[in-house]
This record gives structure tokens, C-alpha cells and sequence, in this order.
């Protein structure tokens, strides 16, 4: 039987979302943490009486926290991409000609390898290999 770990974000003793990671959970929160700040914020200018207007808005915001930055001048605009026009770039699966060519070994026949494998006791005689002294505390 498999174990799963689950983060759980609540708020006023309400489950609002359930996240596999802790990453994922603590930007969930902290998305919480906005929306309520924004909300209070629109709350007290009394321009929207609709409780779930104010919701929607401060959740909306949050959400596009940066572009909101942006509008507001506390942060800068992101330069556009430059685009190439002499030659596009290939992603790594295009420049793979067949995904048969690729080679996928496990670090057990990694290790196997004998060919590329190092003398150690040699290397060390020879004075090839050095040993640092954090190299002999490993």
C-alpha cells in the first residue's frame, strides 16, 4: 500500500486546495496571503458593496500580481524576445535524428563500464590525483 503525502492549504478552519508539494502549496498560500491584502484594500475604498465581487477582484489580482506590479510602476516590463532570423533554433529532440540512438543506462552499468574506469591506487602513487583535505574526510 503506497503512502502519499498530502499538503493541505486552509484558511479559517476552511480546506481551500490540496497540493502534492510543499512548493506548490506554499505559493498557494502565499497567493492566499495577497488576495486577502487586495481585499481589505478594495474593502475599505467602499467603491464595491458585493462581497463576492471584491472576491473575485482581489483573487484576480493576486493572480496577476506581476502585471499589476507592472501597471502600477514597480516593476519593469520584460523586454520582448529577440527572434533569430538568420537560422531557428532547434530544440534537442529535433536535433535528434531517432530516439532510438539515444542510450539509456543505469548508474549499475554505468559503473560496469571497466574501460572508463580509474586506477585509483595508481593515479595516487603517480601523483596524479591530488586529495584536498575535505577529499580524505569523504
Amino acid at each position: 500500500m503506497p503512502v502519499i503525502t498530502k499538503y493541505v492549504v486552509e484558511r479559517n478552519g476552511v480546506e481551500k486546495m490540496t497540493f502534492s508539494s510543499k512548493a506548490e502549496a506554499d505559493a498557494y498560500d502565499k497567493l492566499l496571503d495577497v488576495s486577502d491584502e487586495l481585499y481589505q484594500l478594495l474593502e475599505e475604498s467602499q467603491i464595491i458593496d458585493n462581497v463576492q465581487m471584491l472576491e473575485k477582484l482581489s483573487m484576480h489580482l493576486a493572480e496577476n500580481k506581476d502585471s499589476l506590479l507592472i501597471a502600477l510602476g514597480a516593476k519593469k516590463k520584460p523586454a520582448p524576445k529577440k527572434i533569430s532570423k538568420d537560422k531557428p533554433k532547434a530544440n534537442a529532440l529535433n536535433e535528434t535524428k531517432n530516439l532510438k540512438d539515444i542510450v539509456i543506462e543505469t548508474d549499475e552499468e554505468a559503473m560496469l563500464n571497466t574501460d572508463d574506469m580509474i586506477d585509483m591506487d595508481r593515479d595516487l602513487d603517480e601523483g596524479i590525483i591530488e586529495l584536498n583535505d575535505s577529499d580524505e574526510a569523504a
